[in-house]
């Protein structure tokens, strides 16, 4: 599996505060079936990382692994409030993107309210040449009150992520619903850990995760896989991303007609 959102690096944002947290997370992601992990630092107001910060810090910690004999592979990328594009130049943003390759973006979606700007930002990106992938609309409080919403910007060409401790409750039963809603309706293209930890708080175990998903919307587990390994695989290659249409065997609860998926 492919985990693309995650908060591996040590002492640079909320996740593990030293080298050794670091690696043990990733021993814990590597044991649970994750070959390959995103590094995606909040970049955001309370955490203002800088770019060349991450690339510096996947850098170390790549070393570390290796001398470690953790043989998780990682990436740089980064977790970008909407509020903080426009303090990042094209090359920032290109530094920041999947795998440094210079399209993909994850975008962090806020926690309260709706976004009114959210349609002009992805058409922004768009002419800057990026692409968006959402990264957990299910724990926002606009998108629990009505799942449908977020139609209107997977049609204007982004990617939805959802979080996999959401569907263990680890986000509240608000966050479960939306995101059993999502992925059962066809909004969702991705599953990530956001691990922050090797546990017992927010751990990388994304194996657990994907069963648990496939398990609320009535499907066999083979059926996300292209969720957590070619979906995941295409954003690092930086080129266009084509997911399949995956709907739930159960009738939907809580929003749910399926989005258009499009050409990506």
């Amino acid at each position: 599996m492919i985990d693309i959102h995650s908060h591996l690096l040590p002492a640079i944002d909320d996740g593990p505060a030293t080298v050794g947290a670091s690696v043990e997370m990733a021993r814990v992601a590597f044991e649970s079936g994750t070959r390959q992990m995103v590094c995606t630092p909040h970049m955001i107001a309370e955490y203002p990382t800088e770019v060349r910060a991450m690339q510096l810090g996947v850098a170390k910690l790549r070393t570390a692994l290796a001398e470690a004999d953790v043989p998780l592979q990682i990436h740089t990328g980064g977790e970008i409030s909407l509020t903080w594009l426009d303090r990042l130049s094209d090359e920032e943003l290109r530094m920041a993107s999947f795998g440094g390759n210079g399209r993909w973006l994850l975008l962090e979606m806020p926690f309260t309210g709706w976004p009114l700007q959210l349609g002009e930002i992805l058409r922004d990106l768009e002419i800057r040449g990026f692409s968006a992938v959402l990264a957990h609309p299910e724990r926002a409080d606009a998108v629990q009150r009505g799942p449908d919403r977020i139609r209107d910007a997977i049609g204007r060409g982004a990617l939805v992520q959802l979080t996999g401790g959401s569907f263990l409750g680890e986000h509240g039963p608000a966050a479960r619903r939306t995101a059993i809603a999502l992925l059962g309706g066809g909004s969702a293209h991705f599953i990530a850990s956001d691990a922050h930890s090797a546990g017992p708080w927010r751990p990388p175990d994304l194996g657990v995760a994907v069963q648990a998903a496939a398990d609320a919307i009535g499907v066999h587990v083979q059926t996300l896989d292209w969720m957590v390994t070619e979906g995941p695989a295409a954003l690092l290659e930086g080129g266009s991303v084509r997911p399949p249409k995956i709907t739930s065997a159960r009738r939907p609860r809580g929003g749910g007609r399926p989005a258009p998926a499009g050409p990506r």
